[in-house]
């Protein structure tokens, strides 16, 4: 039995969602209680007792602070958006995989099902702002024509359109004709340039609380001669909480290398969220509490926020002082980080999180898209029992979760978010997407052509893998559904392409998923989206893997045809 819901603090912070790369911001003013010395330095130590920015308070008043009481495993089992949408529960997963939406390939308003479908934001322009839009749109987000072709595209596109192209992060700058960054070029198309979005920015900072607090849409919905798959609406909720009311714990990291032998602090904002402080939110949250809870996984400057889905500590040992010496990189038999300390132990935990998708006509729920890192800390113990702070150890020193967060709701504000955009209409879409219908039978007219021999997928070579599938009889369909089936240690290195008769006809994946391991997923298509409805011809599957180290092979190819 679950216990009530957190109290949160006195106080919410708005989450700045620039990009990826954003975290929130918090009142560094506010006093919050605590029952030991929270400056700096510690109670005589140096400062491995957590400071403000790493107080558990900030994110809630009633936790439980005696180790003996943490459970060692925990989950969010029940979906925190039950008492508002009852009618989801038991249809809807408690948290959902999405794409990001990437900035640079347009954000939510890329035209992620095909050039000739509208995109997320122009179908919701059509719908709720009274904007016929346009029939196509620029096929570049960069170079040289790109800002006469998006001239054109702006004197057609819907408010929500425009406003998404031109306001969201630093979009305009690829296409706007202006040398932005100073080095004599215009609109470049190089991700790693000061010109323009980066290639990692996105929304992941929205989709990780979109995730959490609302449930994901079920089927397409039809309205006001719009069809909104599943994606479309996804985007539109994503789009909402762009700004969005949340708690933080830890600092940013601002570096792009740091050294954690160069500090004494564990709330240094390199080296927090402080290991003690993580392990009572942690164990709070999703041990004792069915609570939304987010963090950044990275340590350094790059902000990556995933949605926490369930955790499990499989060693939590009484250590000597020497021993957590050694752990956290010291030496001696006197533990010098917190003079406070009346007790240390030794824990490793295991957090499970998810992981990014791809834009899908169809749900894509939990399942293969959590994946999981592990964090090694020593635990300090106050006289009664308490957690009082913590350090990781040297496995973990530049290995664990940069800043955790606990999301609330879609800010109140519009403020630096898609104004056109509004909260009870995408409701509206999210309820008609949940309702139960009966589902049509399958027609019989299917017809499935499979490759099990596979290949090995070369590591980081342009070259990449391919199967074929043949396809000797001819018939016309009218969806395609592709099932792949591929090992791969990091599937966020791989780009997977669809060829018909040797042109690319889809990409089923780009670059998604993070370090995920596997992609076993089925995309499903018109038959217009990949090169008309004759079946008769050679289909390749080709999966490139565009980073160094990791590998991996294809299994399987199965295609599905509907008549």
């Amino acid at each position: 039995m679950k216990r009530p819901l957190l109290t949160a603090c006195l106080f919410t912070l708005p989450l700045v969602g620039a990009a990826c790369t954003e975290a929130p911001v918090g009142d560094e003013e506010a006093n919050l209680p605590g029952d030991i010395d929270n400056s700096p330095d510690g109670a005589g130590g140096k400062g491995d007792a957590w400071d403000y920015t790493n107080d558990p308070a900030r994110l809630a008043r009633n936790l439980n602070y005696r180790l003996a009481e943490l459970p060692r495993t925990g989950k969010l089992d029940q979906p925190v958006w039950a008492s508002r949408y009852p009618n989801a529960v038991g249809k809807a997963p408690v948290a959902w995989s999405d794409t990001y939406w990437p900035t640079v390939q347009g954000s939510t308003n890329a035209r992620w099902n095909g050039r000739s479908v509208k995109s997320p934001l122009e179908k919701y322009d059509a719908a709720f702002n009274s904007a016929a839009g346009c029939e196509t749109q620029p096929a570049r987000l960069c170079g040289d024509t790109a800002k006469a072709d998006w001239d054109q595209y702006f004197t057609c596109a819907g408010p929500a359109a425009t406003w998404q192209m031109k306001s969201f992060q630093s979009l305009y700058e690829q296409i706007d004709g202006l040398d932005n960054d100073g080095d004599g070029k215009k609109d470049e198309c190089d991700s790693s340039d000061d010109e323009g979005a980066q290639g990692w920015w996105g929304l992941c900072h929205s989709w990780t609380p979109a995730a959490l607090l609302e449930p994901e849409p079920q089927k397409a919905v039809e309205y006001q001669g719009q069809r909104f798959e599943v994606a479309d609406i996804k985007a539109l909720i994503i789009t909402l909480y762009d700004r969005n009311e949340a708690m933080m714990l830890g600092g940013r990291c601002n570096a792009k290398t740091f050294n954690p032998e160069s500090t004494t602090s564990a709330n240094d904002a390199c080296l927090d969220s402080n290991a003690g402080a993580l392990h009572v939110v942690m164990t709070n949250f999703l041990g004792i509490n069915d609570s939304a809870l987010a963090m950044d996984r990275t340590a350094s400057f790059e902000v990556w926020n995933q949605p926490i889905v369930a955790y499990n500590v499989s060693q939590q040992d009484q250590v000597t002082a020497t021993r957590a010496m050694q752990c956290v990189g010291g030496t001696g038999d006197r533990y010098t980080y917190n003079s406070s300390a009346k007790e240390l132990y030794e824990v490793t935990m295991s957090v499970d999180y998810l992981v990014e998708g791809n834009a899908s006509t169809r749900p894509l729920g939990m399942n293969g898209y959590v994946s999981t890192d592990t964090f090694h800390y020593i635990l300090e113990l106050g006289s009664t029992g308490k957690v009082i702070g913590g350090r990781y150890c040297t496995d973990s020193a530049e290995d664990h979760p940069d800043f955790l967060w606990a999301p609330i709701r879609v800010s109140s504000s519009s403020s630096g978010r898609n104004p056109h955009v509004k909260l009870a209409e995408v409701q509206k879409l999210i309820n008609l997407s949940l309702e139960t219908t009966t589902p049509t039978p399958p027609s019989g007219n299917e017809k499935t052509y499979e490759n099990t021999t596979g290949a090995a997928i070369p590591d980081n070579a342009p070259a990449g893998a391919s199967v074929d599938i043949v396809v000797p009889d001819t018939f016309a369909f009218k969806t395609l559904s592709v099932s792949v089936d591929i090992e791969h240690t990091w599937r966020g290195d791989l780009r997977v392409e669809l060829l018909k008769d040797g042109t690319k006809v889809a990409t089923l994946h780009d670059r998604t998923g993070g370090s995920a391991a596997n992609l076993v997923q089925t995309y499903t298509y018109q038959a217009a989206q990949v090169g008309g409805d004759a079946a008769r011809a050679t289909w390749t599957l080709k999966v490139t893997d565009t980073a160094a180290r990791d590998t991996g092979r294809i299994r399987t190819v199965k295609l599905a045809f509907a008549q």
